[in-house]
């Protein structure tokens, strides 16, 4: 199967939307990074690294379009992205939970998955609730493989709050893309890239939400870990919540989680291997965080959310993270947030069900390594064992 080089996704990508200008972020480094990840390291077959390719020339169609949009609506550029509160942590940490039960407050703006997959034109908000472009991203996600498993571990919706991937992966710099395969070359580029080209993409999206739906930004990424400093850099005044959970928990949890996305595409895959490389690369994600945060100093801007606290009291968890940041929240708030607890209670889809052994690892031996943060954030083991965990 012949498969296409980069300039051939380029070409694609302008067929198929019939523009040309993909804009002047950079790009083109990341996305051969990426397209060599897939072609040449990741040892999938190559009808499912065309696949993979097919995806990237949709990103690029993505790219040209809200380039397009750019030109066509001129104020996008002057849209003012302030003070956004951004969920981070290790994922399987309530992170989803907390962003969603964060999102109900009047005023609140969290980025939706249908927007973020379809952003072009720019949403309104006249329209918002009943675009078109709803049912047709809500029917892509239930075409998914494994989607009634995968939403046990993680729900997915077109109208739900969802965190920061789409708003990043046009830029091509995008941890994310590891979840799909094993491509040890890409990580390498990913782990040394200059993060600040992928938040000038994420500003850059955020603008474009907002121009015709405004609010507070509400914004959830465990892989924001990886790079807080950058973060920072685009949004100092940005506010960040983050979330903690007993690592030998997250480590099993994700494992199962992003284990079943890898099984569906790779008939060679090997857990205990993946399982060794993914534990080792949320401990960089972790150990550059809490570097950045000793440099940083903890100050007013950071705000700690543990597991345990948010299972026992998801709705005085939420205000509180809103009183942290002296935003003003009434009963009627209150109610909003209680309401969204009240009808998405967890395992609302289904237990999320996991076996560590699985993945070659020991919840012990977890705990030992992760020792520096656990005692860093006074980290507890999880008080309700029995509870499948929240994404």
């Amino acid at each position: 199967m012949s498969l296409p080089d980069v300039d051939g996704l380029l070409d694609q990508a302008a067929r198929d939307t019939g523009l040309a200008d993909f804009g002047e972020l950079p790009y083109r480094e990341a996305l051969e990074a990426l397209h060599y990840g897939y072609t040449r390291d990741s040892g999938l077959p190559p009808p499912v690294q065309s696949g993979l390719l097919g995806g990237l020339a949709g990103l690029l169609a993505k790219r040209l379009k809200l380039v397009e949009d750019r030109r066509r609506y001129p104020k996008i550029a002057e849209e003012r992205v302030e003070a956004p509160i951004v969920v981070v942590g290790l994922p399987r940490t309530g992170s989803t939970h907390l962003h969603a039960l964060l999102a109900t407050r009047p005023g609140a703006r969290a980025p939706l998955q249908w927007e973020m997959n379809e952003p072009s034109p720019p949403p309104m908000a006249a329209t918002f609730e009943s675009d078109p472009r709803i049912a047709m991203v809500q029917q892509q996600l239930d075409a998914r493989p494994n989607a009634g498993e995968l939403m046990k571990a993680h729900p997915f919706g077109a109208t739900r709050a969802e965190q920061c991937i789409g708003l990043i992966d046009w830029s091509f710099i995008n941890s994310a893309a590891a979840a799909t395969c094993r491509m040890p070359s890409y990580l390498d580029w990913f782990l040394n890239a200059d993060h600040r080209i992928a938040y000038e993409h994420h500003y850059h999206m955020l603008q474009h939400l907002q121009y015709g739906v405004p609010g507070e930004w509400v914004l959830k990424w465990p892989k924001h870990l990886f790079s807080l400093p950058a973060l920072l850099w685009k949004y100092p005044d940005a506010r960040i919540v983050w979330t903690h959970r007993d690592p030998g928990q997250v480590l099993a949890s994700v494992t199962s989680f992003v284990g079943a996305i890898r099984r569906g595409l790779d008939p060679g895959f090997d857990p205990v291997r993946f399982g060794a490389e993914w534990a080792a690369l949320e401990e960089i994600g972790l150990l550059r965080a809490m570097a950045a945060r000793e440099a940083l100093g903890d100050g007013h801007r950071f705000h700690d959310v543990h597991y345990n606290d948010l299972l026992a009291d998801p709705v005085g968890t939420a205000c509180g993270i809103y009183d942290h940041f002296d935003v003003a929240i009434d009963d009627t708030v209150r109610r909003k947030i209680a309401a969204h607890q009240h009808h998405n209670p967890q395992n609302k889809h289904g237990r999320h069900r996991y076996v560590p052994e699985k993945y070659g690892l020991n919840m012990h031996a977890l705990r030992e390594r992760f020792a520096a943060y656990i005692e860093r954030f006074a980290v507890t083991p999880d008080r309700y064992p029995s509870a499948s965990p929240r994404a």
